[in-house]
């Protein structure tokens, strides 16, 4: 299925590697998933956009923000199926992994980088290297002021990192022994799941997370099976960087 019509508004990333973004790389992942392609078009200013945030869907004339937004509409509109095989109470308990991943879990990847300063090093030197002066400090201090604002960026170190264990373990022990959840193939749920554990994991930003996936062995192989699968340049190097 090709769609050329569709233009995905994205963080920029290196070729053949998953997007530093949970949510970007959430939908490409849906278009692998769905096998169908777009064109690629990293924004001079996502702030442009109504939502101000990435991704960003363009179809014909229409506009569609955010990564759940777009998947409903490529199911809609292009026949897309994510949710394959699943049953009811599979779909039911899908939903409720997505919500506690993109709400809960994924602010663990935004303190980790953007608030301790062993990740903030790495990532202002990723994602900031071309900006002016203070540009970097100034979106900082906006995240960091959003992770308390939260209440996240309230809790000790210890404590977030407990938040973090347990939430991969409900994970681990849903996935169990399968390829994916709740089968062998990918669903809209390992698209969600796969792009914060692919950031955690195996990104160029390199925290305690990465050995907290790997201390989850189930988790650590889901991640290199889905990076083997939609990004093997990704997968390669990782390889190479822990030989």
């Amino acid at each position: 299925m090709t769609a050329s019509s569709l233009s995905l508004y994205a963080f920029p990333t290196q070729e053949g590697m998953f997007n530093m973004s949970p949510f970007c790389c959430k939908a490409d992942v849906l278009f692998k998933i769905a096998g169908m392609s777009y064109e690629p078009i990293v924004p001079e200013d996502f702030k442009v956009f109504s939502k101000a945030k990435l991704p960003v869907l363009k179809d014909g004339d229409a506009v569609i923000e955010d990564s759940e937004i777009i998947r409903l509409h490529l199911e809609a509109n292009h026949g897309a199926n994510f949710s394959g095989n699943l049953t009811a109470e599979q779909k039911a308990v899908g939903h409720a992994i997505c919500r506690m991943v993109e709400e809960r879990t994924r602010y663990g990847l935004l303190y980790t980088r953007w608030h301790q300063d062993e990740g903030w090093a790495q990532t202002s030197a990723i994602f900031f290297a071309d900006a002016p002066e203070g540009v970097a400090d100034m979106v900082r201090g906006q995240v960091r002021e959003t992770l308390h604002l939260d209440g996240f960026g309230r809790h000790s170190d210890a404590e977030i990192k407990a938040f973090l264990k347990a939430d991969l373990t409900a994970l681990a022990d849903i996935l169990g022994d399968d390829d994916f959840f709740f089968g062998s193939e990918p669903t809209y749920i390992d698209a969600t799941v796969f792009g914060l554990l692919a950031n955690f994991y195996a990104s160029p930003v390199r925290t305690w997370t990465t050995e907290l996936v790997a201390s989850f062995p189930t988790l650590k192989a889901y991640v290199e099976r889905g990076l083997g699968r939609w990004y093997p340049k990704a997968f390669e190097m990782l390889k190479r960087n822990a030989a």
